[in-house]
C-alpha cells in the first residue's frame, strides 16, 4: 500500500488496523511471558457474572462466593458450556497471533460453521518445546449469541471486562470480548465505509464534472483571446515578411556592391601589369574592365592578366591582336572579372 492509498482509506479502517497491530504486539509480548507470570499479571475482573437462561449469578473470582447484589465495577461474563463449542487441536509451536490466523483460514474445517457465522478464541493448553508442538483449546461462539450477550449485559448495566466460558475445573477460560468488539466495530466500520465511499464517488463525479466544465471554459476563453489577437498577429506577420524581404534586398545589394566594386579589379590589374606598361584609360562596367595604354618591352601582357586570380578572358581590342603579345607600342585590352572572386 502506498501513501496515496493510505490517505484515501477510511479512518475507521485505519483504527481497526492499529487495533490489529496492537493486539498482535500484545500477543507477541504475552507469548514471551512465563505462564505463572501471565496468570498473575493478566487477571480478569474480580467478579464473575454467570449468565444463565433466566438469571445472572455474581461470584467472586478468587473464592467463588455468591454476591447478593450487582457489583459496580466491570465483570467477567461467564457463559454456560453448552453455549460454546470447544475442542482441542494440535498445532506447531507458533505465536498465538499466527495460530489465530491459521485457525481463521481453517475454521470451516475445524468446526461445523462457516467463518462468517462464528467468533472464536484460542489459548495454549500444553506446549512441547522439544517436538515443537502445542495443544490449543479452541472455543467457537455463534455471532447471534454473542450479540445477545452484549445486549443482555447492556440491559443489566454491566461493563464486561471479558467474555469467558465456564470450565469443568478452575477459572473460566478463553475470552471472546476482543472478537465481539472487533466484529461490532468492523460491521459499523463497513457501514460507514460504504457511506463514505458513496460520498467519495459522488464527489469524484462532481470533481470530474467541474474539471470538464473548467477546461471547456478555459478553451473558450483561449479561443476568444486568439481570435481577438488575430488582426494584430496578421499585421505583425506582414511586417515580418516586409522586414525579411528588405533584409534580403539589402544583403543582395551589399553582395552586388562588393562584386561590382572597382577597387579589387584595379588592384588586380595593377598587380598584373609589369613595370614597363602604363595605363592611360581604365573603364569598369561591373563585369568587364577596358584597359588602354602603352608598353615597353613587356611581352605576354595577356598571359600576365590571365594569371591573376580575379581576372579571366583577357583579349585585345586592336585590329592587330598580336600587338599585346609583342611587347612594345600601345595596347587596347579587355578582361573580365571572375565571378565569385572577391577580396
Amino acid at each position: 500500500m502506498n501513501f496515496k492509498d493510505l490517505l484515501s482509506t477510511d479512518h475507521e479502517a485505519i483504527i481497526q488496523w492499529l487495533l490489529h497491530a496492537f493486539r498482535w504486539w500484545m500477543d507477541e509480548l504475552t507469548g514471551m511471558v512465563p505462564p505463572e507470570w501471565r496468570d498473575r499479571f493478566l487477571k480478569r475482573g474480580n467478579v464473575l457474572a454467570e449468565f444463565g437462561d433466566q438469571q445472572i449469578v455474581y461470584r467472586k473470582s478468587n473464592t467463588g462466593e455468591v454476591l447478593s447484589e450487582k457489583p459496580p465495577a466491570s465483570v467477567t461474563v461467564v457463559l454456560p458450556q453448552d453455549r460454546v463449542l470447544t475442542r482441542l487441536i494440535d498445532l506447531p509451536a507458533l505465536p498465538m497471533s499466527d495460530v489465530k490466523r491459521m485457525i481463521t483460514l481453517d475454521l470451516d474445517r475445524l468446526t461445523p460453521f462457516k467463518a462468517e457465522q462464528v467468533l472464536f478464541d484460542a489459548e495454549v493448553v500444553r506446549r512441547d518445546e522439544e517436538k515443537g508442538r502445542q495443544q490449543i483449546l479452541l472455543g467457537v461462539l455463534p455471532r447471534n449469541w454473542a450479540a445477545a450477550i452484549v445486549e443482555r449485559a447492556r440491559a443489566n448495566g454491566l461493563q464486561p471486562a471479558a467474555v469467558s466460558v465456564a470450565a469443568l475445573s478452575g477459572a473460566p477460560t478463553l475470552d471472546f470480548l476482543p472478537a465481539i468488539r472487533e466484529a461490532a466495530g468492523g460491521l459499523a466500520a463497513r457501514r460507514r465505509a460504504a457511506y463514505f465511499w458513496a460520498a467519495a464517488a459522488v464527489l469524484l463525479v462532481f470533481n470530474l464534472f467541474m474539471l470538464t466544465y473548467r477546461d471547456a471554459v478555459a478553451t473558450d476563453q483561449l479561443r476568444e483571446a486568439v481570435e481577438s489577437q488575430q488582426s494584430p498577429v496578421t499585421v505583425a506577420m506582414r511586417l515580418r515578411d516586409k522586414v525579411q524581404k528588405e533584409a534580403a534586398r539589402r544583403a543582395a545589394l551589399l553582395k552586388q556592391k562588393k562584386q561590382n566594386s572597382p577597387m579589387p579589379v584595379l588592384e588586380a590589374v595593377t598587380n598584373a601589369l609589369p613595370n614597363g606598361a602604363w595605363v592611360s584609360r581604365f573603364e569598369w562596367n561591373g563585369k568587364t574592365v577596358h584597359i588602354r595604354g602603352f608598353q615597353k618591352d613587356t611581352p605576354g601582357l595577356l598571359a600576365k592578366l590571365e594569371a591573376s586570380p580575379l581576372l579571366r578572358n583577357a583579349r585585345s581590342l586592336t585590329s592587330d591582336p598580336h600587338s599585346a603579345q609583342q611587347g612594345s607600342g600601345g595596347f587596347d585590352l579587355a578582361v573580365d572579372r571572375r565571378v565569385g572572386k572577391a577580396r
